[in-house]
Parts: structure tokens; C-alpha cells; sequence
């Protein structure tokens, strides 16, 4: 199942000219819970509007941080309800799907180098940095955009029974687009520039 969501996901991302935030722009034609296992193959159907029946996601809403071997790695996730995911093609009907969310914005600075921050910014991309968390699983998945060496990678985010409350974010290493001409990536340096290897983040005030 998540194999087959995720792909559809990207997708859509990949083949979007558009994505509009503004829920009552197409209409809602008929609706699927996230938790239930057996309405998995219709959250991507046309019109449809796959929602956080359960709240899973507030599990994962919140500032969290990592801060290890000079590097510090700050997370902000939030709640997204009803983004719309359109895809449209000339000379084709324009398709689309709603989902609740969780966006992602980050902070990273390496060796006290501010690398990146949009943890206070206003805008918002849910296409390019996002999780859904489906049916009963214990992890939220999606992908986020490496902006400093301009990569988008798969990842997933699994909530820990913790005390203080703590999350695995875990950025794989072979689901990866690259938004750079190849050479740019023959630098020697690692692919990506956020920590890999399923780092242990704390929720910080």
C-alpha cells in the first residue's frame, strides 16, 4: 500500500503544472479515511478527499531537533488539512485528490554555518516538502527538498514512546530526485546535505 500511494503521490508532483491550496477551488466528490485499510486503493481516485479520520497526525505536529557532531538539524511540522493535488495536461481532463497533510520546514546549520531556514517562513510548499501518515501504520512518509544542494528525497517519520517525546527521521538513500545538472553532484560531497541514517530527534519548546 504505501508503495503504491507514494508513487501515486509523486506522481501527480512530477507531472503538476499547477497546485492550488484553496480547497473550494474543485469540488470534493466523495470521501476515504487515511486509517482504514481497505479504502486504500480509492484515496487517489478523482474528486476524492482522503482525511485524517483518527488525528494520527498530531503525534508528529511540533518543533523537533537534532544536535549531534556539529551539526543541528531543527524540524517544524505542522498540520495541513484538504491540499489539493491537481494535475493538468493539455488536452486532458484536469484530475485531482485532496488529502490531510503534515508540511515540513526546516533549519540546518553544519560547523555553526547557517546552511538553510524557512522554519519561520510564511510560505509554504505541500507538494515538495510533506508526510502523509496512512491506515494503521506506526510512521508518516513522504518527501522533503534538500535546498542547499537542490535534491528532493523520500523519507519517513516514526514517533517514538519516549519521555522526553522523540521521533526517527529517517531520509533514505536510493529514493532521490535531482533538480541540478548531473556535474553539479560531482563535487565529493555527500548527496545530501540533511542528516541520513534515521537520526533521533527531540521535541524542543
Amino acid at each position: 500500500m504505501k508503495t503504491f500511494l507514494m508513487k501515486t503521490f509523486i506522481t501527480m508532483s512530477l507531472f503538476a503544472i499547477s497546485y492550488n491550496l484553496a480547497s473550494q477551488e474543485l469540488p470534493v466528490l466523495s470521501t476515504t479515511s487515511l486509517y482504514n485499510v481497505e479504502q486504500r486503493f480509492d484515496h487517489p481516485e478523482n474528486g476524492n478527499y482522503a482525511k485524517d479520520t483518527h488525528n494520527e497526525r498530531d503525534q508528529y505536529v511540533g518543533p523537533w531537533e537534532y544536535s549531534q557532531n556539529g551539526i543541528l538539524f531543527q524540524l517544524k511540522i505542522e498540520k495541513m488539512d484538504q491540499v489539493i493535488n491537481k494535475i493538468e495536461v493539455p488536452g486532458f481532463e484536469t484530475r485531482y485528490n485532496y488529502s490531510d497533510q503534515l508540511t515540513l520546514r526546516y533549519r540546518l546549520i553544519k560547523n555553526n554555518i547557517l546552511l538553510f531556514d524557512n522554519l519561520e517562513g510564511s510560505d509554504v510548499d505541500p507538494i515538495a516538502n510533506y508526510a502523509i501518515k496512512l491506515s494503521s501504520y506506526n510512521f508518516a512518509d513522504g518527501r522533503i527538498w534538500d535546498y542547499t544542494r537542490n535534491v528532493r528525497g523520500s523519507h519517513t517519520i516514526t514517533r517514538l514512546n519516549t519521555n522526553p517525546p522523540k521521533i526517527i527521521f529517517n531520509l533514505e538513500r536510493f529514493d532521490y530526485t535531482k533538480l541540478n545538472d548531473s556535474s553539479f553532484y560531482q563535487d565529493g560531497q555527500p548527496l545530501f546535505s540533511i542528516p541520513q541514517n534515521g537520526i533521533e530527534m527531540v521535541k524542543i519548546d
